[in-house]
């Protein structure tokens, strides 16, 4: 179904009233003024990309009124995890094409990532121990001539990493020093596995005191160059093998061995204080990380879970939260591709499952893939050949193009910092409301909501805390983030916002229909409209929300290059009552668009409405509008 067009952003203005109170018969008391209203910062993105992580006017708290519009409550007395951070990958790849900027251009490119104030605040990174399948070449630390073997690593380094992975990691910090580092392994060296390669096999039993040792020396070789890892994963992607980049097999009773009798002692013996995660794969194989978990050893090793989301669904999290409270939860792979080019779809997925989904499923970070590819997606050795950066650089200019997975982590970037517990917010899951929200309380005792309207239409909504609220609209597909400090304001409330634009919804962001077509449309907004009709043809809208009030009216943005027709909207079914009757006639061609108004008579809440052509001799059709 082709996406709706999205609606342009309907700014709410707050009348406040600042006033003063005096206590009556006691003149010598001074005038007490009323607490100003708290601001809100505004930061919002569309899906038509007309807006992008843009800086928009100021809100204000005032007293809260009543619930006339549907209400997002945050309440900070309720928290749940600690925040780290989102940000993505450091590899191999995206390292080598940042350094091959001019170091303006680099510098430039570093401040739109990790600087909050000017960028998009990314403060966590994640980095492949060895190669992934997103390097110039497979290398590990200790890699050696076929038959050999080094169980002592006296020949480890990590000079690889120091010509420019290490060199783009420190300028990074330079620009946020709060920057915090998670590091993962895609295989062991191919002399500790069964296969002798850094492709396939697994680790053999005989080099698991080794290969612990080896990640303890590839965590100091970093603090070393000043770099700290505050997180290791045990194995990216533990049951995926792949035939063409490094990888390595371990099934969950060898995880738990590993982790339980030699990984996590040795960790803790070497006194760095790094922590330990499992699994660091897929959402539908939770059962993985419970087995590992049930191991008493390996569970006492391990701080956390890892998970990506290449399969399954973020309720997983949960699940694991749920059965081990004490552990925590993280998110640490994502990637953006080629495959998907529809920004507002993309921007929905990652909000709804990611930024959204797996904070509120208990996860302390969001990481994506690759910060940074080239316009083909590379480079890369092997593995995924359409992959997509958070950022492009491209190859032939140098440009550097944000993606959609940049805006994505920015609206948390702007506003959350490390350190900030997740709190309580409510949100619509859709269909319901298609009012998704999360919010977070930072450090400072300042305040973030970030909502999604998954909706087809423009959703005015009530945000609300502590017997202060402010009204706000997003259009539809949209994303904002609102950043507040302080409890509100005890300024007098302003007005419901005037309802005359109650809900829209475009005729092509019907559920079914029979008969009709979709073409390019020439009205304000362009899109598509629905056309091609003929009596008795129909389209579907299964849940319109009316609200508590129901609606009393409706507009039909309509063309005709034929006799037009009659427009009929039932309710329930396509014989159910008639709620509204439109009549179009002729406008003068099948582009020349107006708008006619019909009274209607549409029960309040949630209703599936059939948009009958009871009468049809040509009628285009691109909206139709409802008012309380």
């Amino acid at each position: 179904m082709p996406r709706p067009i999205p609606l342009a952003l309907t700014a709410i203005t707050l009348t406040l009233s600042l006033g003063s109170c005096m206590q009556q018969n006691l003149p010598e008391t001074p005038v007490q003024p009323t607490p100003p209203a708290s601001k809100v910062q505004l930061w919002l993105t569309t899906p038509d990309q007309s807006k992008l992580l843009s800086s928009e006017t100021q809100l204000s708290f005032s007293r809260d009124g009543s619930e006339t519009f549907p209400t997002i409550a945050v309440n900070d007395t309720v928290t749940y995890q600690k925040m780290e951070g989102v940000g993505a990958a450091f590899t191999d790849s995206s390292a080598y094409l940042m350094s091959k900027m001019s170091p303006t251009d680099r510098q430039k490119l570093l401040k739109d990532l990790f600087d909050a104030q000017t960028g998009a605040g990314l403060d966590h990174a994640r980095i492949p121990i060895g190669a992934s399948d997103f390097a110039l070449s497979h290398y590990s630390f200790n890699d050696l001539a076929a038959g050999e073997t080094d169980p002592e690593l006296k020949k480890f380094s990590i000079q690889h990493d120091q010509e420019y992975i290490i060199p783009v990691i420190k300028e990074a910090i330079k620009v946020n020093p709060s920057l915090k580092f998670m590091a993962s392994p895609w295989s062991a060296p191919g002399w500790m596995k069964t296969s002798g390669s850094l492709i396939k096999g697994k680790l053999k039993p005989e080099y698991y005191d080794t290969y612990a040792q080896y990640f303890v020396k590839y965590l100091q070789a970093y603090r070393q160059n000043g770099i700290g890892i505050d997180t290791i994963t045990v194995q990216n992607e533990p049951q995926h093998e792949p035939g063409d980049y490094p990888g390595m097999r371990m099934e969950s009773s060898e995880q738990a061995k590993f982790v339980g009798e030699h990984l996590g002692p040795v960790i803790q013996k070497s006194g760095l204080g790094t922590r330990i995660l499992g699994w660091d794969h897929n959402w539908d194989q939770w059962n993985y990380p419970i087995e590992v978990l049930n191991d008493p050893k390996a569970r006492a090793a391990l701080s956390g879970i890892a998970f990506h989301c290449y399969g399954g669904n973020v309720a997983a999290q949960s699940q694991i939260k749920d059965s081990f409270p004490e552990k925590d939860l993280y998110f640490t792979e994502c990637s953006g591709g080629f495959w998907a080019n529809n920004f507002g779809d993309n921007l929905k997925w990652n909000m709804e499952n990611l930024l959204i989904g797996a904070t509120r499923n208990w996860a302390k970070t969001v990481l994506l893939w690759n910060l940074a590819l080239d316009e083909k997606g590379g480079p890369h050795l092997g593995g995924c050949g359409n992959c997509r950066g958070v950022v492009t650089i491209r190859s032939d200019t140098g440009a550097v193009e944000k993606n959609v997975e940049y805006y994505v982590l920015g609206h948390y970037g702007k506003a959350v910092r490390q350190g900030a517990f997740r709190i309580a917010s409510n949100t619509y899951n859709a269909p319901a409301s298609d009012l998704q929200s999360v919010a977070f309380k930072n450090p400072d005792g300042s305040k973030a909501l970030i909502v999604l309207n998954s909706s087809a239409s423009a959703l005015t909504f009530k945000v609300k805390e502590n017997g202060s609220s402010f009204y706000t609209t997003l259009p539809a597909g949209a994303v904002a983030t609102y950043r507040w400090t302080g409890k509100g304001s005890d300024t007098p409330p302003p007005p419901a916002p005037a309802p005359d634009a109650f809900k829209i919804v475009q005729a092509e962001a019907f559920s079914s229909q029979q008969g009709i077509q979709t073409e390019a449309c020439q009205d304000e907004g362009g899109g598509l409209n629905v056309g091609y009709v003929d009596t008795g043809d129909h389209l579907v809208f299964d849940r319109i929300d009316f609200g508590a009030s129901g609606a009393k009216g409706v507009k039909f943005r309509v063309a005709s290059g034929g006799n037009g027709g009659t427009i009929q909207l039932r309710t329930g079914s396509l014989d159910g009552p008639v709620v509204a009757e439109a009549q179009v006639v002729n406008t003068g061609g099948w582009q020349n668009w107006t708008t006619i108004t019909a009274p209607a008579n549409i029960p309040a809440g949630i209703q599936k409405i059939y948009l009958v052509f009871s009468k049809a001799d040509g009628i285009n059709l691109n909206w139709m509008q409802f008012t309380p």
